[in-house]
């Protein structure tokens, strides 16, 4: 039986400090932090790009901090991707952050998250 998870409940609010630009040309932005310190951000693809309409980018985090500093970089060293990924509608997002949830501790299980 797998287990459903409420993603929604592991979002942290990060937009304030966001220096990336993705909040321009009417995107959504949402970014996790689960009980592993991993993480992910993931953004839609702009309203006016019409061939990419429906899509989402999403990047695997890696938190280094406890919150609330929820200081974090890009892992580009999980079996999910070395860069970024690309999902087609948010049932895709929904799987991907599946796999992101269940990526094995990068400490041993020795971390600090404080997500719950």
């Amino acid at each position: 039986m797998v287990m459903s998870i409420n993603f929604d409940e592991h979002k942290v609010d990060l937009n304030a400090r966001c220096v990336c630009g993705c909040m321009e040309g009417d995107r959504i932005h949402d970014i996790y932090r689960f009980p592993n310190d991993y993480g992910a951000s993931v953004v839609s693809a702009p309203k006016a790009d019409k061939a990419a309409r429906g899509t989402f980018r999403v990047y695997i985090l890696h938190y280094d901090s406890p919150a609330p500093e929820h200081s974090y970089e890009i892992a580009k060293d999980t079996t999910i991707t070395d860069d970024y990924a690309i999902c087609n509608g948010h049932d895709e997002v929904l799987q991907l952050l599946r796999r992101v949830w269940d990526l094995p501790r990068a400490d041993d299980g020795h971390g600090h998250c404080q997500c719950h």
